[in-house]
């Protein structure tokens, strides 16, 4: 790891003793965060950290503060708000850190905002239902009736994978490489996420090409045809900024978040017996799931446009912050028994989707993809089984997105 500058502390001295003035995302953060974010609590809201890539940022894990800074509009997204000891921490293609919705602000992000609001509205996603249903009997039919197999390449990719391919336009052949790009892009791997990056970028710009030669009934072709309100069209690098988000939050959030919630319930069999038994508790169980094994642990990085306060902190200008949302999911201030997996948690305002302008606008099909898929299982795997303990299971070594990697199962 290359060093940048000293971690310091607001006052500008260097953090000395501190147990998270270095990178905290070690071997035991990756076998447990959880761990690591209890410790944080205990420890504060605010915490002067170095990222893998050397770069020193404030990472947040309180639950009002996180809150709090999702929707403060002096955190801003443009790297042009950056201080000069900033290394961007996430190796992909300079066109994936400019003209998407995770690195702009208002205006532009205003106008990029309507154009995936337009794919991602509320009638267009309730439509989808019968094609999700569709899939996902057809994945567990190709299961057959007994077994193992592995639960993430069984059911929870190809599930969203179909899904976002339908939505974009791409044909069934061409959707194979979605995974590798996801879990390398978001990995520590920092040459593999570059070339990965590169890759996506390729494919985006194809796809783009086709879909002006040939338009089809699919969301980029809209984006293409749509204009603004000032009547512009999307740029090149707008529409690869676009293309970027639906394929790494819209398929990979979502594998995540399948997965995690079998895995969840195939280790509380008292949760998984009384979801069985009422099944109407099914919504209110999806977002105990997205508040317990949130994918989207941290925020895309942010930048202080002026000193500011947070946590009891003075966070100064152009410092970096980062928002850990898995972390404020679990803060015991917030949440009574945090580690504790229940249906019946008053008022679970979580933010596994963030909150504020950046709130997840694919936050709804991914509910209907996880209702789906649970209810599927619930219905036609009664006897889905771990053939692994959970603590065993392997998860992507990643810090803004984690998700396992295989679910052993019998069935």
């Amino acid at each position: 790891m290359t060093e940048t500058t000293e971690p310091t502390t607001a006052a500008g001295e260097k953090a000395e003793g501190c147990p998270f003035a270095r990178m905290p995302f070690d071997d035991t953060y990756h076998a447990d965060p959880y761990a690591t974010y209890a410790l944080m609590h205990r420890e504060g809201k605010a915490h002067r950290i170095e990222t893998p890539a050397g770069a020193p940022s404030w990472y947040v894990t309180g639950y009002e503060e996180v809150r709090q800074g999702l929707g403060d509009k002096r955190l801003v997204r443009n790297i042009k708000h950056a201080n000069p000891a900033y290394r961007d921490n996430l190796a992909v293609p300079s066109a994936f850190l400019s003209n998407t919705l995770a690195s702009e602000d208002p205006p532009n992000h205003t106008r990029l905002r309507k154009f995936m609001n337009r794919a991602f509205a509320i009638r267009r996603i309730r439509a989808l239902r019968p094609r999700i249903e569709e899939i996902t009997e057809q994945l567990i039919d190709a299961m057959g009736e007994t077994g193992e197999t592995d639960l993430i390449a069984a059911l929870a990719a190809p599930l969203p994978i179909a899904v976002i391919g339908d939505m974009l336009g791409v044909p069934e052949e061409d959707r194979g490489n979605f995974a590798y790009w996801s879990d390398t892009i978001l990995s520590l791997d920092r040459a593999a996420s570059q070339e990965a990056g590169e890759s996506m970028l390729a494919f985006l710009q194809e796809l783009i090409a086709k879909r002006r030669a040939e338009p089809g009934d699919d969301v980029v072709s809209e984006w293409i045809a749509t204009r603004d309100d000032d009547g512009n069209e999307l740029t090149e690098e707008e529409l690869v900024g676009l293309g970027f988000m639906i394929l790494l939050g819209g398929y990979d959030t979502t594998v995540g978040m399948i997965g995690g919630s079998v895995m969840a319930l195939l280790d509380n069999p008292e949760r998984l017996a009384e979801l069985r038994e009422n099944p109407e508790k099914l919504p209110d169980a999806v977002e105990e799931f997205l508040r317990y094994y949130g994918t989207a642990h941290t925020s895309a990085r942010r930048f202080a446009a002026e000193d500011l306060e947070l946590g009891g902190t003075t966070i100064r200008a152009g410092d970096q912050v980062m928002l850990c949302m898995a972390a404020a999911d679990r803060d015991p201030e917030r949440f009574e028994d945090p580690d504790v997996l229940s249906f019946d948690r008053p008022e679970n305002h979580h933010v596994a989707f963030g909150y504020g302008p950046h709130y997840c606008p694919g936050s709804e099909l991914a509910r209907l993809e996880m209702s789906v898929a649970l209810e599927a299982v619930l219905r036609r795997l009664p006897g889905l089984a771990l053939t692994t303990p959970v603590k065993d299971i392997p998860w992507r070594r990643a810090y803004l997105i984690r998700i396992p990697t295989s679910i052993p199962v019998s069935y």
